[in-house]
């Protein structure tokens, strides 16, 4: 069975002094991802395949993430633009004095959670109480439930590899709902994947961020970024194939199509909310960063309290007359 992507650890977040790095140059906006390109990305290879910098008079360099990559350290430091990552990440940065701000959101909810047999009847984070889990560790959503409910069931060391969950009933492996249920059915197990929201837990997920100061300079060049990311993830939701294709074919080819069409229809739900529909795709609400926060704060995963409204905003998202003329 596929081994997990090591994307959805959320260590202890170290940054370094911006002068003792090259800015990214003045004319080119950086993007760095949190993995290997894949269709949780879809929103800028959709613009970039699309011609929708282009159209903008944007210039656009997408960086793959990968083992050791921390979107966060980048923006921070000056090493790129615009990065990848979880609010929780967000808020992390924020408790170490990091000033980001995050502009859209590829997921309303997010697909990390963990991933469960079907034969277990586990339906929510009670029933989890009774089962191993396999998980890495420092994951915010799983630290906040246990500190929440008091559940305390076994904890065994992950190493991205889901055999051994295949091979226990009585086992949850962390997993992510775009891909890992396609790989355990595929496997021959009969999964049934429980999201962080269904747990108990909303948070978003593929939020797209800039430095505040970045934000703060060009907003011309933010609007511009934040609406060529809307129109392509529009083109997306509504026929992914060419972009999955596109993936495939120009950016990683590890990136199985047959994994990208499993994909497609998990992110079409996740990817939308009643907040997309009055205000656009990628839009966020207040509700749930402050949630984030305080629960992140009570669990003392932070040591201190963050303002949240300060880490992300609607602002650049296209108006509703912008968006019809797209």
């Amino acid at each position: 069975m596929k081994r997990i992507s090591k994307r959805i650890l959320l260590p202890l977040l170290i940054f370094v002094v911006a002068a003792c790095v090259e800015p990214v140059e003045d004319d080119t906006i950086s993007v760095q991802t949190d993995w290997f390109a894949s269709t949780d990305h879809a929103a800028l290879y959709a613009a970039e395949l699309y011609g929708y910098f282009d159209d903008r008079n944007l210039k656009v360099e997408i960086r793959q993430g990968g083992p050791g990559i921390r979107a966060a350290n980048d923006v921070a430091t000056g090493r790129a633009t615009f990065g990848l990552a979880l609010p929780e990440n967000i808020i992390l940065a924020a408790a170490e004095d990091v000033e980001l701000l995050s502009v859209f959101a590829s997921y309303q909810e997010s697909p990390i959670g963990l991933m469960v047999h079907e034969s277990s009847g586990v339906s929510g984070i009670e029933g989890i109480a009774d089962l191993s889990v396999q998980i890495f560790p420092g994951q915010v959503f799983w630290e906040v439930l246990k500190h929440e409910t008091g559940i305390s069931p076994a904890e065994i060391a992950f190493d991205g590899s889901m055999t051994a969950w295949a091979e226990n009933p009585d086992w949850a492996v962390q997993g992510f709902a775009t891909t890992n249920p396609f790989d355990a059915r595929n496997a021959g197990a009969e999964p049934r994947m429980l999201t962080a929201t269904t747990l108990g837990f909303r948070s978003y997920a593929g939020v797209i961020f800039t430095d505040r100061s970045f934000a703060r300079n060009h907003p011309e060049k933010m609007t511009a970024f934040v609406a060529a990311l809307q129109q392509g993830y529009a083109d997306f939701l509504a026929d992914p194939h060419a972009v999955i294709e596109y993936i495939n074919r120009d950016i990683n080819k590890d990136f199985l199509i047959e994994v990208g069409e499993a994909a497609a229809p998990v992110m079409q739900d996740l990817a939308v909310s009643a907040d997309t529909e009055s205000l656009g795709l990628g839009a966020m609400n207040p509700d749930v960063w402050n949630d984030v926060a305080a629960r992140m704060l009570s669990a003392e995963i932070i040591r201190r309290e963050v303002d949240a409204a300060t880490l992300w905003t609607n602002e650049y998202l296209p108006t509703a007359q912008e968006q019809a003329t797209q």
